[in-house]
């Protein structure tokens, strides 16, 4: 991946902020592949998806995976879905439990990590409140 950024074959998200971008998020065993809406830059990624798995022996359940454009049409969505052949996902999105979205998120976002959240407290217990003010 590194490479292949450096050569220009892939272009990360916040290129304006880190050199040709972030394309990479792993954590345990999720991974998040960033990349510009570009079809070439797709296709290299799909390659190097397909010579990890040859690689490594290892699979990459492709039907288990989502794209998800920013600010994309259903247009675009199908045909990043179409070349992955994954699903669609949209925002938000859940990432280690925190809702994540490149817009703002709304109260209702929220409320199943604070429930959880509650959950985990022992009975009894004073449970800390937050004020929202929109």
């Amino acid at each position: 991946m590194r490479k292949a950024k450096k050569e220009n074959l892939i272009m990360g998200l916040a290129s304006n902020i880190i050199l040709k971008g972030v394309v990479l998020l792993q954590y345990a065993d999720d991974t998040i592949v960033c990349i510009q809406n570009n079809i070439d830059y797709a296709r290299n990624m799909k390659l190097l998806l397909y010579f990890y798995e040859m690689m490594s022996g290892l699979k990459i359940n492709f039907s288990k995976s989502e794209v998800i454009t920013i600010h994309g049409d259903d247009q675009l969505d199908m045909l990043y879905a179409d070349l992955f052949n994954c699903q669609i996902g949209r925002f938000p999105l859940k990432y280690l439990g925190v809702p994540v979205s490149p817009g703002r998120l709304h109260i209702k976002d929220w409320l199943p990590l604070v429930e959880k959240m509650r959950k985990s407290l022992p009975p009894g217990r004073a449970v800390p409140c937050l004020l929202l003010v929109e």
